[in-house]
């Protein structure tokens, strides 16, 4: 049950707070008053998106605040638990607020919360029916979906969607690869060229920059003999070498150490750093002897360079990358040469999928089938009581192709008068009679859906008279099993009201006010006055507002 909603600096309204009873909720007040508003407020608690459009002029932010018991729904309960929230209180605070230069925020019993989690949470606590939803009854493709809300086969028509769009896939890869047979040989001869191009190379990883390098020194050869010549011996081989000069130096400060024998740690030091400068020494004649010009070597290092580079313009742009498109190209000859067992095998796959699909599809149908029976006999017994006294329902049903929603064409025909086959609801039903249906359609699905809060925004327009009494029979007999909240126009509907507001709009200072107040005793008869008669508020129409109080 909603106990109560709170809206600052929401679009018109600045500060208002809406208690709300057990029973039925009649909301009246003059078109464009803000009533609707109260509605507005309602889905976006329940996981509308908001937009700074929805903040009051010369305001920064919008607050939206509802307050519900969900002591008696399990369901609601169950999914606050698991989402780690705690229900012992028994109510669910829900908090939106609206910034004009940031994303909205949402705040589940005082919690920062996601608007995915309270979409969750408050699914099915608040039904909506608004005042053109009727029309949707025009659009055949609606006519599945309310079937299937009564029938509850939500989790067999969620599975089946599932399966559809998993055959979908393995049939489009099926289609794709049977499309592409046309190609495949003449496809299949130019990609083992390629394979056979690159396997012959016989690359390296890295080779490509080895080559490179061995390109640079052969080019350098003679460059390099020299410098490596030159270095072993200053270092070693001359007359007056590095060694040789390090050596005398040593043994000075060895005799010297007899004397001070620090000097003869430093000659150690320097020995140790000697053998160092001998090992170089003997790593550059080594080097030298090693290095040999070759030109033999050159061409072929250029020439396989020169491959190297070839491969590269065709397949990548180094070798790592022409080895992962080598690859490539043999898993997808490898699909080429099983083209058809990977054929077979889509096919068994698209095959066993349908297979679940039309035992499934059928099973549906077959709960739809019974379903339409009892629905359109709760529907005609329903419809009386709103005025179709002689109203047929029918929902017939024609195979087809089977798609996400199953093997139905399913399509609502109705007939207003005895004696006339029932036609399409485009064809036979008025304005009038598609809201009546629709109420009545809430009210059965409601009872199925277990929804604790039902909100009608003027959708009763469009009737009056004693229609209009028979619907606010029907809407006062809802709320003896649901919190029903109403907004409306008719005075036929409002005298049902357990808790009567009324909303209205005054203008100060440039500013516009909305108020809500609860209406007692004459207030009511007032305001029951008004809408029978308008602005004119006569003794005859308070007389009227008390009979019909009365009765």
């Amino acid at each position: 049950m909603l106990l109560g909603l709170t809206l600052k600096n929401f679009t018109i309204i600045e500060d208002l707070s809406v208690g709300l009873s057990p029973g039925l909720n009649i909301i009246t007040g003059e078109t464009g008053a803000g009533k609707s508003v109260i509605v507005d407020a309602v889905n976006i608690i329940l996981g509308d998106k908001t937009s700074p459009d929805n903040i009051k002029s010369g305001a920064q932010e919008a607050h939206i605040e509802a307050l519900f018991d969900i002591s008696e729904d399990d369901g609601i309960k169950e999914r606050l638990e698991s989402s780690g929230f705690d229900t012992s209180t028994g109510e669910l605070l829900v908090k939106r607020v609206i910034y004009r230069g940031a994303r909205s925020r949402v705040f589940i019993n005082g919690s920062l919360s996601t608007l995915t989690l309270l979409s969750k949470i408050t699914s099915g606590l608040v039904d909506i029916f608004s005042q053109h939803e009727h029309q949707s009854l025009l659009r055949e493709e609606n006519h599945i979906k309310i079937l299937d809300n009564f029938a509850e086969t939500s989790g067999e028509v969620s599975r089946l969607r599932e399966l559809h769009q998993s055959y979908l896939g393995v049939k489009k890869e099926l289609d794709d690869l049977v499309q592409s047979q046309k190609d495949k040989f003449e496809k299949e001869d130019y990609l083992k060229y390629q394979l056979n191009e690159i396997d012959g190379a016989e690359l390296q990883v890295g080779e490509d920059e080895s080559l490179e390098e061995e390109k640079l020194r052969l080019n350098n050869a003679e460059k390099l003999k020299s410098t490596a010549e030159g270095a072993y011996g200053t270092l070693y081989e001359n007359e007056r070498s590095v060694l040789g000069s390090l050596q005398n130096l040593i043994d000075d400060l060895l005799n010297s150490g007899k004397v001070d024998a620090s000097l003869a740690d430093i000659a150690k030091s320097i020995e140790k750093s000697m053998l160092q400068i001998q090992d170089a020494a003997f790593s550059l004649r080594d080097y030298n002897s090693e290095l040999i010009y070759d030109s033999g070597r050159l061409e072929i290092v250029e020439d396989r360079i020169h491959l190297i580079g070839d491969l590269k313009r065709k397949y990548g742009e180094s070798v790592s990358e022409i080895i992962l498109k080598r690859d490539e190209i043999q898993k997808e000859l490898k699909n080429i040469e099983h083209f058809d067992e990977r054929v077979n095998s889509l096919t068994n796959e698209s095959q066993k999928i349908m297979g679940e699909l039309l035992v499934l599809a059928e099973k549906i149908s077959k709960i739809r089938k019974q379903a339409s029976k009892k629905l359109t006999a709760t529907l005609e017994k329903e419809l009386k009581e709103v005025g179709i006294k002689g109203g047929k329902f029918h929902i017939e049903f024609a195979d087809k192709e089977i798609s996400s929603n199953g093997i139905d064409d399913i399509s609502f025909l109705f007939s207003a008068n005895p004696g006339e086959e029932p036609k399409p609801l485009t064809r036979v039903a008025s304005g009038g009679e598609l809201s009546r249906i629709m109420l009545v359609l809430k009210e059965v699905i409601a009872r199925v859906e277990g929804g604790s809060v039902i909100i009608f925004d003027e959708a009763d327009s469009g009737i009056g008279g004693a229609v209009a009494e028979a619907v606010g029979q029907k809407i006062r007999k809802l709320s003896e099993s649901y919190q029903v909240i109403c907004i409306t126009h008719l005075p036929q509907v409002a005298k049902f009201a357990d808790s009567h507001l009324s909303v209205s709009k005054t203008h100060d200072d440039n500013k516009t006010q909305v108020t809500i107040k609860s209406l007692e005793g004459d207030e009511r008869v007032i305001e029951i006055a008004r809408m029978i008669g308008g602005f004119n508020i006569t003794q005859k129409t308070i007389d009227a507002a008390h009979e019909m109080l009365k009765h």
